[in-house]
Formats: structure tokens, sequence, C-alpha cells
């Protein structure tokens, strides 16, 4: 029987990408979009009632001790919880220690700086708000996208946000909200940073967003990408791991979802992560690369692997209704 998760995907592309100027033209000055933007995105999201965006800010996060001073947490984005909980990076089985509410909206991709700031996309809203580490109210709040739906930062600081319905890739200087380049692609996916702040996008090159998909390669600054000719069947979210081999979540068609890891310069994954796995969606590394972290939605859970053998240690599902995003503090180096 086909997935529901698969059925949401190809209903949300294609819905999107048809109404996309509608969307992306109701997005101003951080303002909630319309009712007829609120419409697409039920359609879109059959599987979920969202009912309207949530407001810019909202009372009901909290932290324990744990949470406000570790500094070994996990992040993960509840899409239709309207939340990111948090987790503790150690044990097993682990339940949330802190939740964070204030400016999100239909989270999906997150991520976490090298200062411990919380970057999370919220597609409902169309914003991506910023929280200081150990806060749970946001301090920063970009606007301008049509469907924001990942987001990645870079050693320099350099926060860079994919904008799946809009079809660019935006780049925004550390501590500023006005973006300074903008890269065209189309419907991408994926955004992940080397330690030479190279972008790596993952994206779709199929017809309203459907595969095959591949990953491109930016130097910092240019907006002239380098196809890496990666054979993905339909991209998801991207990595850098330690070695600089690109890892991507690949969605599949059918049985063969699968993370997949390449080294640099390799069209040849030299490692193939299927465990547990059906809709793999959002990933994320600890600061050591020994753990590699899989958002599943279709399976509602984060999937936590021990990385150089590609086997599944760990299962997180308390306190979540729909896994779409994950990020780890601290962040790789």
């Amino acid at each position: 029987m086909q997935k529901v998760f698969r059925n949401y995907r190809n209903v949300l592309i294609v819905t999107l990408a048809l109404c996309a100027g509608c969307a992306a033209g109701s997005t101003t000055g951080g303002a909630f979009a319309p009712a007829g933007s609120s419409a697409i995105e039920q359609a879109a999201r059959v599987h979920a009632a969202l009912g309207k965006p949530e407001p810019a800010h909202r009372a009901g996060g909290w932290l324990s001790p744990a949470a406000k001073h570790a500094k070994q947490l996990i992040y993960v984005s509840d899409f239709t919880g309207n939340a990111v909980e948090i987790y503790s990076a150690s044990g097993t089985g682990q339940s949330p220690i802190g939740k964070i509410t204030d400016g999100i909206s239909g989270p999906e991709g997150n991520c976490v700086d090298a200062h411990g700031d919380l970057f999370v996309t919220n597609v409902t809203n169309q914003t991506i708000t910023m929280y200081p580490h150990g806060s749970t109210t946001w301090k920063l709040q970009y606007t301008g996208f049509a469907y924001p739906t990942n987001v990645a930062v870079g050693a320099n600081g350099m926060v860079y946000v994919d904008d799946l319905v809009g079809e660019k890739v935006v780049e925004f200087p550390r501590g500023k909200t006005r973006s300074k380049l903008t890269i065209d692609v189309t419907y991408p996916q994926g955004a992940a940073l080397d330690s030479k702040n190279n972008l790596y996008v993952s994206y779709n090159t199929g017809s309203h967003g459907g595969g095959p998909g591949t990953v491109n390669e930016y130097a910092p600054k240019s907006t002239k990408g380098t196809d890496l000719d990666l054979p993905i069947v339909w991209s998801a979210g991207d990595a850098i791991d330690g070695s600089n081999d690109v890892v991507v979540a690949d969605q599949g068609s059918g049985n063969n979802a699968a993370v997949y890891v390449f080294p640099p310069g390799s069209t040849t994954p030299s490692e193939t992560i299927t465990q547990g796995i059906e809709d793999p969606f959002r990933l994320a590394f600890d600061s050591t690369y020994k753990y590699l972290y899989v958002a599943d939605p279709e399976v509602n859970a984060l999937l936590v692997y021990d990385y150089s053998s590609g086997t599944l240690v760990n299962s997180i599902t308390s306190g979540l209704s729909s896994v779409y995003g994950v990020a780890v503090s601290p962040a790789p180096k």
C-alpha cells in the first residue's frame, strides 16, 4: 500500500508549485499570508489539519535545567505539534527535557550554529526564527519566503535558507535579516556547509519538484554551482561529514528509500544506510561525527545511527507527533 507520506509529498509539491506565484506574492514584511495561502497549505498537507498560522509570539515553551545548561542537546521539529522538542543527546529512548513554541508554526528544517543558537524554518507562517542558546523566545525572524523548508549556518555565521516553492536559496550575513545573496535552485530541499564554507544544496529536477534529484556545490559568494551528478531518486536533506563526504537523504520511490554517503568526487556511494528507514527527510551529525540523526516522518521517529557502521542504535518517539527536522548541539566542527 502506498505510504501516507508519499501521498502527502506528491500533493505538496504539485499544489505548491502550481500556486507558487500566489504564495510568494503574499509574503511581505513578515505578515501572515492571506486565506488563499492557508488553503494551499491545507490542500498540500491532507494528512494534517493545520488551521491558521500560529502567532508570531506564543507562550507554552519550557526548559528543564538540563535543557538550559547542557551543551549536548537534540532539537526535533514536530510539524503538526507546532513545536521543537528538546532531548538529551545521551541515553536511549529519551523523553523531552524542553520545548520551544514561540514563533513555531509548521516547523520543518532546523540547525544549530557554532554559538549554540537554534534556527528553525516555519512553513505555515513562512518565517525562520532564531533562538539564543538557553532561550525559548526568538531573537531574530527572517521573512520573505514562499515555503522555507530548510536552513543551514556556516562556520562564518552565514545563514542559508531553502525556499522550496520560491525555488531559491537565500544567504543572510550573521545577525542580519536582510539578504545579500540569492541562488536560483529548482525545488531545494537540503543545505549543508563544509569547513571551508562551501555550500551543498540537494534539490529535485523533475516536473513540479519530482525526482530525479542531485546536489550542487557552491563556492562562498558564488551563485553558480557545480552539479555533483549524484544518482538520487528523490532528494531530501543533506549533510557533510568530517571527511567532506556528501551525505544525502533519498526518499526514493516505493521501497528504496535510503541515506547515501558519497566520497568527494565520487558518484558511487561508499555507504548505504537503510535500517529502519522509510522516508528520510532531514539529517544531522553530532560534533564528532560518531552519530548520524535522521528525521523520518513516515515512521514518526528520530532515528540515530552509529555512523561508521550504519547500524540503528536508538529511536526517539516520546512527545512527538510528526518528526520532520533535527539539529544537534554543539554543531559539527
